[in-house]
């Protein structure tokens, strides 16, 4: 009979204790509001840092989008020249060849930043889920690739363009000059600009704003890709 009361006598205090420990309906109703708003912070967060990229992307496309302008405004200018007949044909072809490729690139570069800047915000912003936000952010950075490519082939048709004109229009020692002041400050410009390269872009690739682990992220498909 004792036996049997301490072992009653135990099997009740353990059934206290987890009745102690078990948390009122109350207090696991506030963990459960706690927890949420705590997920919905952190998943609000993410998406502010992954909208800050789409402006970035956006003032990059702006930029881009200018400049292009106006080295396609020139190169259409210089495909409206008279060429004198007299002329080389085949140096008449090889400035034709330049300067439209000057201006069918930079064309390019504005057909994708137009494009982009309108259509990207609003698949971020009206996306079904934030896996929008993030494929827009991922296609913003592939196209800034490629209209990067095509700015820079722009530029160097658009060089040799004008180093053509200057032997189409201009007597052979003003060619030979002109030549050689553009040749100069083309190689200053690509010197610039890969010194301006090596400071602001590493050979490590950039950190992504997306948050890897947010319950209420994007799906596995982005996760994969």
């Amino acid at each position: 009979a004792a036996i049997g009361g301490r072992s009653h006598w135990r099997r009740g205090r353990r059934s206290a204790e987890a009745r102690r420990l078990r948390p009122h309906p109350r207090q696991a109703a506030m963990i459960q509001a706690n927890k949420g708003v705590v997920i919905t912070g952190f998943h609000k967060t993410s998406l502010d840092i992954r909208y800050k990229e789409v402006q970035y992307f956006m003032g990059v496309f702006n930029r881009m989008s200018g400049i292009s302008t106006m080295l396609a405004g020139f190169a259409s200018s210089a495909l409206m020249l008279s060429v004198p007949k007299e002329e080389n044909p085949w140096l008449v072809v090889a400035f034709l060849i330049f300067t439209g490729s000057g201006f069918g690139m930079n064309l390019l570069v504005i057909l994708i930043a137009t494009l982009c800047c309108m259509w990207a915000p609003g698949k971020a912003l009206r996306g079904d889920d934030s896996f929008h936000l993030h494929e827009t952010v991922d296609i913003l950075e592939r196209q800034q690739q490629t209209a990067m490519r095509f700015f820079v082939l722009g530029l160097f048709s658009y060089f040799i363009s004008s180093i053509m004109v200057t032997w189409l229009f201009f007597d052979k020692l003003g060619a030979i000059l002109a030549t050689a002041l553009v040749t100069i400050f083309l190689f200053l410009l690509v010197r610039q600009s890969l010194v301006i390269r090596r400071a602001f872009i590493t050979s490590k690739p950039f950190t992504t704003g997306y948050i890897r682990g947010n319950p209420c992220g994007s799906t596995q498909h982005f996760l994969n890709s």
